[in-house]
């Protein structure tokens, strides 16, 4: 299996790993056999990149840290929640948002049991975006990360629920934003993100209001923009005053954030991602939890297709935790771009004169400097 852009998608192709529409529903599933008009509708549907079967590949297994069906109940929670907030109708709206504290415990649990019986996986986070832009899936993937994250820190299953629901719901208060400003291709100017900034104090207060959601969850909304120097919002909280369940979904937020591709910019390598926030230890986050959330996720994540310095392509094909910047690869292409007859194996390990230089299809990355791009 490997990762592929849309743009070297070719008929006759097989489906890798299950394809999802922004709302949740299974666009295409596992083994299904591309066409120039399914291709086209992944275009269409603003798919960027998809998993694929290959024979030189097919040993190579990019599992999913949550399954499927989880994260297909979970972005429908979130997905219909959302109808729930902006339903015109204020008694039908009270009524249905009654239990939507349960409902989202529900969902988490089962996100959060399948994390507890993956826990080799969830060591070293190799794959568990669906790089989808949307509000529903970016939500699940922070609440994985964070929850990860506040694995490794020992938090008890009460305080993961806690962290975990508050990271599914720490964007719901974008809804009540007004439309055009969501519905926007482009970047917002300063006035729109002047507007969009009071989507913390909104979630906040719509949380706090529904029982089955703990108060410490729907501080998650109020404070996952705050930074430790003070330069967050919308309250300009310092240091001790953030708490660290906020500080953790800020983190996993801005990660998820920048690897994920914006209508105005292609998604972020995930080794720049991780330099970013490798800079902002000690004063926008705690160095100890940006070096927790280090720990678990892959720089070059299995399946991806990297180029050497030889000018070798390869498929990563394994990941050690310990030497996350040195994995395995499978060589599919020699120095001058030709496929190899027969494919094998390096251990970068081992092999201590080779190195990455980057990923083979660039054009899905974005190569601009990072400085300034996330508040």
């Amino acid at each position: 299996m490997r990762f592929v852009s849309i743009r070297h998608a070719q008929p006759g192709m097989k489906v890798g790993r299950t394809v999802f529409t922004e709302d949740g529903k299974v666009l295409l599933g596992v083994g299904m056999t591309l066409t120039e008009r399914l291709i086209q509708g992944l275009v269409r549907s603003g798919v960027d990149s998809l998993y694929i079967d290959d024979p030189r590949t097919e040993d190579i297994v990019v599992e999913d840290v949550i399954r499927p069906e989880t994260r297909q109940v979970a972005v429908e929670t979130i997905e219909k929640t959302v109808k729930q907030i902006t339903n015109s109708n204020k008694l039908a709206r009270k009524i249905s948002l009654k239990e939507m504290g349960l409902h989202f415990q529900q969902a988490f649990g089962s996100i959060l049991d399948d994390l507890m019986q993956n826990k080799q996986m969830v060591t070293h986070l190799a794959n568990i975006s669906t790089h989808s832009p949307s509000l529903y899936h970016h939500s699940v993937n922070v609440a994985v990360l964070a929850t990860a994250v506040g694995m490794s820190i020992g938090y008890n299953r009460s305080q993961l629920i806690e962290l975990g629901v508050g990271a599914m719901l720490h964007d719901i208060g974008k809804v009540q934003l007004p439309a055009e400003l969501l519905q926007k291709k482009e970047r917002w100017n300063e006035a729109e993100m002047e507007i969009a900034k009071q989507h913390c104090m909104l979630g906040f207060n719509l949380l706090r209001k529904e029982h089955d959601i703990s108060l410490l969850s729907a501080h998650i909304c109020l404070q996952h923009h705050e930074r430790l120097d003070g330069s967050g919002y919308p309250q300009g909280l310092k240091g001790k005053n953030i708490h660290e369940y906020a500080q953790i979904v800020g983190i996993c937020d801005i990660y998820d954030s920048l690897t994920s591709p914006r209508p105005w910019r292609k998604r972020y390598m995930p080794q720049d991602a991780l330099e970013y926030l490798m800079g902002a230890g000690g004063h926008l986050f705690e160095h100890r939890l940006i070096n927790a959330f280090r720990s678990h996720i892959a720089i070059f994540p299995i399946g991806s297709s990297v180029v050497l310095n030889t000018g070798e392509v390869g498929v990563v094909c394994r990941v050690d935790p310990d030497y996350c910047h040195r994995p395995t690869i499978r060589i599919i292409k020699d120095g001058r771009g030709n496929d190899v007859r027969i494919s094998y194996d390096l251990d970068l390990k081992e092999n201590l004169k080779l190195f990455i230089t980057g990923f083979e299809d660039d054009q899905l990355f974005s190569i601009s400097d990072l400085t300034g791009t996330v508040s």
